[in-house]
């Protein structure tokens, strides 16, 4: 930043020069030079309308897991530092935003209710999820949201049950300084012993299919209509292509791998690979899934 913060910005608890690589689960990325960690909804009601009113650009920072930084970022960052409870009204759930997505898929199925066994293997954030409108099995979040709870671009809080367009596949309207605090699903009594068994399922399903013991951000792009972007890239030959420590996973495709010391750089250059291949090939534009972080988007 070349302008000094306000004082008002600064007294949400924050910390300097925090390395992406610990905040994402790529482990890629420079420099998180302003991170605040709001413990309260007031607290960051107080990071967005003091943002607001000095006309500052900053980003939402969820649990990492869909995320590519590519350099630096000096625009202050905002990461909810909740209390994570869940609580509980019947066969609804509500939990904050920054509770961790697998953990609370797994609450759920010990409380005994089913619909977010889709989740037992998404990793990030509750407020990441939604903010994606993250999904898997043929489920997505917006199947069971119920209200959900967020602040406004000027630092309202707004509260409200999810409306026609709101939600797309991999997309919601909770972009351009909304920021989703809060969220409520409605979910149905099941056996807990058939839902622990889905979630183990599905969690074993993802074990195998997909590269969990090299650190990754997930599916890197969106599969096209009625295609499979991992089938496309695996088909143009890419399974395996690397840039450094930067790889086209040989487990599943649709996964760039991180061997260790990989750099932003390399992994822009296997992603514009990457796309140019399955263009050339196939005659496809693959579009990224996950966010892309550059300090100029």
């Amino acid at each position: 930043m070349t302008r000094p913060l306000p004082d008002d910005l600064l007294k949400v608890p924050h910390r300097r020069d925090v390395p992406f690589a610990r905040l994402t689960t790529l482990g890629v990325g420079g420099l998180c030079r302003w991170l605040f960690e709001p413990t309260t909804e007031g607290e960051a009601q107080a990071f967005v309308r003091a943002c607001a009113r000095e006309g500052l650009p900053w980003r939402v920072l969820g649990g990492g897991s869909n995320l590519v930084v590519l350099g630096d970022i000096d625009t202050p960052v905002l990461r909810l530092a909740l209390p994570k409870i869940v609580q509980r009204d019947g066969t609804r759930i509500t939990a904050p935003a920054s509770h961790g997505h697998i953990a609370l898929a797994e609450a759920a199925a010990a409380a005994g209710l089913s619909g977010l066994e889709f989740a037992s293997g998404i990793p990030g954030s509750l407020g990441g999820a939604i903010r994606m409108n993250a999904g898997a099995y043929g489920r997505e979040w917006v199947d069971v949201l119920a209200r959900y709870r967020f602040i406004t671009p000027d630092g309202e809080l707004v509260e409200k049950a999810p409306e026609a367009g709101e939600f797309k596949y991999r997309w919601s309207f909770l972009t351009g300084g909304r920021v989703v605090l809060s969220a409520t699903a409605q979910l149905a009594e099941g056996n807990p012993a058939a839902i622990r068994a889905q979630v183990a399922e599905y969690r074993a399903k993802r074990g195998t299919s997909q590269p969990l013991s090299k650190r990754n951000a997930g599916c890197i792009f969106k599969n096209p209509p009625g295609q499979s972007a991992g089938r496309l890239i695996d088909q143009a030959g890419l399974k395996g292509l690397r840039v450094g420590d930067a790889e086209v996973s040989p487990e599943h495709a649709n996964f760039l791998v991180n061997h260790g010391r990989a750099t932003a750089a390399e992994f822009a250059e296997l992603m514009e690979q990457v796309r140019t291949r399955v263009r050339e090939r196939h005659g496809v534009e693959l579009e990224p899934e996950v966010e892309i972080w550059r300090e100029h988007p």
